[in-house]
């Protein structure tokens, strides 16, 4: 699993640029738009209120990119993306993640519709690697997939921006990039709204001929009866600085996220067969520990394993949840 937390360049450059006690009422009107469900060029208007978002959100949606690119990386191992295309980028908080994981990226562009926010891309990806120092930093509105760069792309990645597409155009952005990329990551807030949106979008993937890695372990119906969704949780480490603009008074969060990660149909590999995705945290009793599961047969389902079965029981004791668990560990 790698770092979570913002690489140290990056937390010292936004630290510069985003200072709290200029910043405290930019980030009260993000929080109040957030929370009435504004889109982000609603919530983020001006320059203010991008670097309240860079220093209140930033650490949050990092970790939370970073935890799904994990599961691409954990999918397909062998994988090492040159070129990089981050959609709805903000402040480049997919570009970096990708960078930081995969030292082979050499090339990244990100589409932004916000001037503040790209304005603050290029001032952050200043700090960063090569690839993002000279990263391709572009005007482009994600709900026209005709505006997307010419020719295939390693990995794209959508984080936090698909929320705010309507659901046809949602679903063809994601349809088009199947085409194009050879795997997309989609993230977004872990609500049932979002889980919703994810399911029609990841319908759309696979008529476009796309393969799921991660979370579903099928490529079936979602099995969750109504009121239930799928997403998985974080913890993020928060500075002073963190806690003072979030008006904290814990120094973690959790920040819930919903998330998919494809491929093409012409990828190599094959589906995962594990014993299924873990679905809740995992339920610790004194002699067992228990699963709820979504399974690859695209049925819901438990395990459990015992406190007697001392090595199963061992290895079970390392799984969250999020995680896949192991064909053997299912019972």
């Amino acid at each position: 699993m790698s770092d979570r937390r913002l690489p140290t360049a990056l937390a010292a450059a936004v630290a510069e640029r985003a200072r709290p006690e200029r910043l405290g009422a930019a980030a009260a009107r993000l929080s109040a738009g957030y929370r009435a469900n504004l889109t982000s060029r609603e919530a983020v208007p001006d320059a203010a209120g991008v670097a309240a978002y860079a220093a209140s959100r930033m650490p949050a949606t990092y970790a939370a990119v970073t935890a799904a690119l994990d599961r691409l990386a954990a999918a397909r191992p062998d994988f090492s993306p040159a070129t990089v295309l981050d959609l709805g980028a903000g402040p480049g908080t997919a570009s970096w993640a990708a960078a930081t994981l995969w030292p082979s990226v050499v090339s990244v562009t990100m589409m932004e519709g916000s001037a503040d926010f790209r304005a603050l891309a290029a001032d952050l990806a200043r700090a960063g690697p090569p690839a993002l120092r000279r990263a391709d930093i572009r005007r482009g509105d994600i709900a026209q997939p005709f505006g997307l760069p010419d020719g295939p792309v390693d990995l794209a990645v959508i984080a936090y921006a698909l929320t705010e597409l309507d659901l046809a155009a949602a679903g063809r952005l994601v349809a088009d990039l199947v085409g194009r990329a050879g795997r997309l990551v989609i993230v977004e807030p872990g609500t049932p709204r979002d889980h919703g949106r994810l399911m029609a979008v990841r319908q759309a993937a696979l008529a476009a001929g796309a393969r799921i890695l991660a979370p579903c372990p099928h490529a079936g119906p979602c099995p969750l009866p109504p009121g239930d969704w799928c997403h998985t949780a974080v913890r993020v480490e928060r500075s002073r600085a963190h806690m003072r603009l979030k008006g904290g008074t814990v120094p973690f969060e959790d920040e819930r996220y919903a998330y998919l990660v494809l491929e093409s149909g012409s990828s190599a590999g094959s589906e995962n067969d594990s014993g299924g995705r873990i679905l809740r945290p995992p339920r610790l009793a004194k002699h067992e520990i228990a699963f709820s599961l979504c399974r690859a047969d695209g049925t819901l389902g438990e395990a459990r394993i015992a406190s007697r079965e001392r090595t199963a029981f061992k290895a079970a004791g390392k799984l969250g949840w999020g995680d896949f668990l192991p064909d053997d560990l299912r019972g």
